[in-house]
């Protein structure tokens, strides 16, 4: 039995999370013992998902630094004597250092994307906090071909360390249940965290000036934003301010995902910076077709062929794409066909989960 802790931030709704979630459900029960372990507490609600009694810790972090975690975190390892820390991002990677002191046997660090603080990812302090940490750390995981570029060539990450590992989702849960005739309006869709990284407000912005350039578009379609974060309150002031209230509904935070991609003809993206999200990988296998930013590994799932793609903070874009969609069914249709295929071919959540095993078996 190999024994596996895992450091995230905060365990809730999110992509990296539902990825650790995914991963901890499906693997052997007779193989591997998880434990999850918080910087900043878990929603009860979301960590309630989580099957064989797997134990959820918070360390409590307080704001800014906070030392106090460093003998916390070395408290648990030594409790749960793991064989593998798995860190998740770069507000955990500095935990590793403890794993290392701990003499753990095996140090995973995965990178899910990059945050607003650095969303180019060209900060020098954090480029060399990374490239560090990363020599005290034997396996760095990204999930796209865009962060692994980044890890070896900017960050300067030795590759012989790099293991890259996509994304992949339970296709036969996420299929293909609606049909755009289902919804008496045309739906935009997006599903994510409200944080400026994802930039929302350009999802109003574009959606707003679409209205403002076809009579029918506004009449006829709805922009439906599923998620809660710090920017809650300045997106429904933006959405106040176009009098689109009745046109564009912020759902707030969900568990059953799936049926809010059941409502949508199209789901749109605007973040500035990304690794391979999973609401975009999810809703594509629901046959929704994409229109995202060209950032981070987007560009690696989404082509002319099953989706849109647009320059980030291209406003004007956008609106166009959302305009030409409306107005072109059969086109819309097509496109989540394919986008479909797309991800039953190489996204699927058996291949994620295999790697991670051998992974934690040192196979790899």
């Amino acid at each position: 039995m190999k024994r596996i802790i895992h450091v995230v931030h905060r365990l809730d709704i999110g992509g990296l999370e539902r990825v650790l979630l995914n991963c901890v459900n499906t693997m052997p029960a007779d193989e591997f013992e998880h434990r999850i372990i918080t910087l900043a507490g878990y929603s009860s609600e979301f960590a309630a998902l989580l099957e064989h009694n797997i134990q959820v810790i918070s360390l409590h972090k307080r704001d800014g630094n906070d030392l106090r975690i460093f003998k916390r975190f070395y408290d648990e390892i030594n409790r749960f004597k793991p064989d593998c820390v798995h860190s998740y991002n770069l507000a955990t990677f500095e935990l590793q250092l403890v794993a290392w002191f701990a003499r753990v046997k095996l140090r995973v660090h995965a990178e899910h994307g990059r945050d607003i603080i650095d969303p180019e990812g060209v900060n020098p302090k954090y480029r060399l906090m990374r490239k560090v940490l990363a020599m005290f750390t034997h396996r760095i995981v990204p999930v796209s071909r865009d962060l692994y570029s980044w890890l070896r060539d900017d960050v300067g990450v030795d590759e012989a360390k790099l293991r890259l590992i996509v994304n992949g989702i339970d296709t036969e849960y996420f299929s293909p249940t609606h049909s755009p005739t289902d919804n008496k309006k045309f739906v935009f869709g997006h599903v994510g965290r409200l944080a400026k990284i994802k930039n929302q407000a350009l999802l109003i912005n574009a959606f707003y000036a679409a209205t403002q350039q076809s009579k029918a578009f506004a009449n006829n379609c709805a922009l439906r934003i599923v998620g809660g974060g710090e920017c809650m309150a300045p997106l429904a002031q933006l959405i106040d301010s176009y009098q689109l209230t009745e046109k564009v509904e912020l759902v707030g935070p969900t568990l059953n995902v799936k049926a809010e991609y059941d409502d949508m003809d199209v789901f749109v993206m605007s973040s500035l910076a990304e690794g391979i999200p999973m609401t975009l990988l999810e809703s594509m296998s629901c046959g929704v077709p994409p229109v995202v930013t060209r950032v981070g590994g987007m560009p690696e799932v989404v082509n002319a062929l099953c989706g849109k793609l647009y320059d980030s903070g291209n406003e004007q874009r956008l609106a166009d794409i959302m305009l030409s969609l409306f107005f072109d069914p059969t086109q819309v249709s097509a496109l989540g066909s394919k986008a479909r295929d797309i991800i039953v071919g190489q996204y699927s959540e058996t291949s994620m989960v295999d790697a991670y095993i051998r992974l934690y078996r040192g196979e790899w």
